[in-house]
């Protein structure tokens, strides 16, 4: 039931002005709070940060399609000067090289020089910062077997099990770190009358590295078809085979292979040209 105006004592109405007056003071002074918070943030400048000057190649930005919520930009240096720049594939300009305008975000990037090796780095860009790679470049005819590399070779291989006869094919391999992983494909022809097609996976252990040579001894299994034309016969076999893989780097692209094998026909021999695929 309300009561009438006049039934209200004095101390009542002085309570319920007092919790009204507190309620709007406290809105208020959220409300100043927020709009300081917007508009009031503090911009600092460190006038003592070293200042540096560069004769740089510049570009307007990248064009790759990345969101970004604010732009930053990033500084490209190389040791030596002068090496390609791409971000995501997208060709930029050669190092020393500003590019302003950048996305925030991260980024793939890489170094191209005639003669080194490719350098290989990401970027991450912060709005309104500035970003600075330097790649350090290492000559190929320092390193000429990388420490993980693909390659293939073609090779000519002469042994007992194909009756002194020749055999051509080719060869891929992997090395990862001291551990080599191979895999062959030959065409032997004129073999006891005969086509055969050989399969073969091994394995092999780096046993010695020496800048340009490079000595691995290795075993694997090898599975061979053979087609007899004359008889119309087929056959499969398989068998295990041994050997020593000796490759000398004439190039930081090429190199000559050769590898001493011993299966259960008795010793033969494989020599082949190395292509370094990466």
């Amino acid at each position: 039931m309300i009561k009438p105006f006049a039934q209200y004592d004095i101390k009542q109405l002085m309570r319920l002005s007092s919790v009204r007056y507190f309620i709007s003071c406290v809105l208020a002074i959220s409300a100043s709070a927020s709009v300081s918070a917007q508009y009031d943030e503090p911009f600092v400048i460190d006038h003592n940060a070293p200042h540096y000057e560069y004769h740089l190649e510049t570009s307007a930005g990248l064009d790759i399609g990345k969101p970004g919520i604010g732009y930053g930009s990033v500084l490209f240096e190389s040791n030596p000067s002068g090496a390609s720049v791409f971000v995501d594939d997208i060709y930029q300009g050669k190092t020393p090289l500003l590019i302003d305008n950048v996305p925030d975000g991260t980024y793939d990037a890489r170094f191209e020089y005639n003669g080194y090796l490719t350098y290989y780095t990401t970027v991450n860009v912060a709005a309104r910062l500035q970003s600075h790679v330097t790649a350090g470049m290492q000559a190929r005819d320092k390193l000429f077997f990388a420490p993980r590399e693909l390659y293939t070779t073609v090779v000519y291989e002469n042994s007992n099990l194909y009756a002194g006869r020749w055999g051509v094919g080719n060869t891929w391999g992997i090395y990862l770190r001291n551990f080599n992983i191979e895999q062959s494909t030959l065409v032997h022809i004129g073999v006891r009358n005969t086509v055969a097609f050989e399969g073969a996976l091994g394995y092999g252990f780096l046993f010695g590295h020496f800048n340009r040579y490079r000595i691995t001894p290795q075993i694997g299994y090898s599975g061979v078809w053979f087609d007899d034309v004359s008889n119309a016969e087929s056959h499969w076999s398989g068998y295990l085979r041994g050997g020593v893989n000796f490759k000398c780097a004439f190039s930081e692209q090429y190199a000559f292979s050769v590898a001493f094998l011993y299966d259960k026909t008795g010793p033969g021999i494989r020599a082949g040209v190395l292509f370094f695929v990466n």
